[in-house]
């Protein structure tokens, strides 16, 4: 009897002998489920293919580095130059790892088993990814700022803090010049669920719903705003509880694939058999070689102490 996957499968009727006979079915699925579901792609702008290597500048001033100059007539007009960021360079780490089926999971139709290995392959892909955007923040030493209090505490102010992180990145200066502006604009706040919660609970945030704002309450709708103090709301729940990070997204840095996503057809381990080789299993293999970058690191603003 035929037993019904998890909504992940579309809903589709299939037993695990089903899966076995298309080995393009299960890598599809694991593509369309993945599809949008990474972190830096929310975050960062698409900076093309590499060979395994990229080399890149850190931002620095958008002017000359003299002012436009005043001119007599039969005067010779000044030439400036302009500065550049300091150059680094990021070698691609490959990212992959399989899962299998058994010969026993076929005999005995274990589909929920099927259905975990594959739904815990992508979130183990996914949680790559968050992993590597962090990494990414880290190694750019982006500003922080500490929060006013930790957001559970009464003298918190999460909204206040908020808009304290975006105006660091809207007001960042230029390495290289004082006196000239950077021109972000902080357009996302990247935070975990359950830190998102300690800001929409707190009572600082709670007095912008009375009134007429009621019906708009979170708590009571249940539903995550799209955005809060202006900015574009971005969950993971494998971000720290701790943190939270305000950011210009598409600007703060950017992604290059050496190899894209890839997952293999389901293929017999050891050797074609007929029965799954030697171990009697079939697998499929989830890799990507890919470079996350922050080469604007004034666009982004870390909380800290949030918990």
């Amino acid at each position: 009897m035929a037993t019904n996957l998890t909504s992940a499968y579309g809903g589709d009727n299939l037993i695990v002998s089903d899966i076995i006979k298309d080995p393009s079915w299960l890598p599809e699925r694991i593509l369309t489920n993945l599809d949008r579901a990474f972190l830096e792609e929310a975050l960062f702008r698409n900076g093309g293919t590499n060979d395994g290597v990229v080399a890149y500048r850190e931002a620095a001033a958008q002017f000359l580095n003299d002012d436009a100059a005043e001119v007599a007539e039969f005067g010779e007009i000044p030439v400036s130059d302009l500065n550049i960021g300091k150059a680094k360079t990021l070698v691609g780490i490959k990212t992959a790892l399989a899962v299998r089926v058994s010969r026993e999971m076929i005999r005995e139709n274990k589909i929920d088993m099927v259905s975990r290995q594959t739904t815990a392959l992508q979130n183990t892909m996914v949680k790559s990814g968050v992993d590597a955007s962090l990494a990414a923040f880290d190694a750019a030493d982006v500003p922080e700022l500490a929060a006013t209090a930790g957001w559970e505490d009464d003298a918190a102010n999460p909204v206040r803090d908020i808009l304290a992180a975006k105006r660091m990145v809207n007001t960042a200066k230029a390495p290289n010049r004082d006196d000239a502006l950077m021109g972000y604009r902080a357009t996302t706040l990247l935070v975990a669920p359950g830190v998102m919660d300690l800001a929409l609970w707190h009572e600082s945030t709670q007095k912008f719903y009375n009134g007429n704002a009621a019906v708009e309450n979170p708590l009571y709708l249940g539903v995550t705003p799209q955005t809060l103090a202006g900015l574009r709301v971005v969950e993971s729940v494998w971000l720290p509880e701790g943190t939270a990070w305000v950011m210009e997204s598409g600007t703060a840095g950017f992604i290059s694939d050496t190899d894209p996503l890839t997952v293999s057809p389901l293929y017999e381990e050891g050797g074609q058999s007929g029965h799954g080789g030697p171990r009697q299993s079939w697998r499929t293999d989830a890799f990507r070689k890919r470079i996350i970058a922050v080469d604007n690191p004034g666009a982004v603003v870390k909380i800290t102490g949030i918990a």
